[in-house]
């Protein structure tokens, strides 16, 4: 899925750079993420998450505001466990079976960007969703990906609120980049990570929260420009 989150942003920025040069150029940023719960989800859920994110932003001509999408993908945490394997087709008689509980957002993008040059602060509107899911998977020796790979909870809320960043030119179009956001969310049911129990024979049980998704998220990548 980390993947996922990349490959678009590529291909639409590859896109909008063959159609011509653009008076402001097109910036494409990836980066890690660390967030922090706040509120409710914080009294609930209660710890840092780590992840990814991804912006596309599209300049409206000589105006210093831009349009975009950005994507981010955080582990809530999960459970690992050595289990029991019986398929006629395969000689081995163990495997590795993972559990994970994972959030996926997807966010419509308005960029204020004042300045292009060496230092480039900005300032975004974000408005979209948020997907909470969980999936278990199971992985063989001797067959490449998971033999198994079932989703055992999936839950979506609405999602937005403002980020504010700073880009700073390394050289060409690369670019060092800071960036802080808060997101307000909705109430949604996740997977507690916390409860996942995996028995010997591949058995997966777990328990659910529900809360409000509010949290702060500070992303450090590089961003490159079209």
């Amino acid at each position: 899925m980390r993947h996922a989150i990349l490959i678009p942003l590529l291909l639409v920025a590859a896109q909008v750079a063959a159609q011509g040069p653009l008076r402001r150029p097109v910036t494409l940023s990836v980066g890690g993420t660390w967030s922090q719960p706040q509120g409710e989800f914080d009294q609930v859920y209660g710890k840092a998450i780590l992840g990814m994110g991804g912006q596309l932003s599209i300049p409206m001509g000589m105006l210093p505001f831009e349009s975009g999408v950005a994507f981010d993908w955080g582990q809530l945490g999960g459970e690992r466990e050595v289990v029991a394997v019986d398929q006629q087709y395969l000689d081995v008689s163990e495997g590795t079976m993972s559990t994970n509980s994972n959030f996926y957002g997807f966010h419509l993008m308005g960029r204020f960007k004042p300045v292009n040059g060496k230092v480039s602060p900005y300032l975004d509107g974000l408005a979209g969703v948020r997907s909470f899911s969980a999936r278990t998977k199971l992985r063989v020796d001797e067959v490449d990906g998971p033999l198994s790979n079932e989703r055992n909870a999936h839950d979506a809320t609405w999602s937005y609120g403002w980020a504010a960043g700073v880009m700073v030119r390394l050289g060409g179009p690369l670019y060092l980049e800071g960036r802080f956001e808060k997101l307000f969310g909705g109430e949604v049911d996740y997977v507690d990570p916390e409860t996942i129990a995996i028995d010997q024979d591949g058995n997966v049980t777990y328990d659910t929260r529900r809360s409000g998704t509010d949290m702060i998220t500070v992303q450090v990548g590089i961003g490159f420009r079209f």
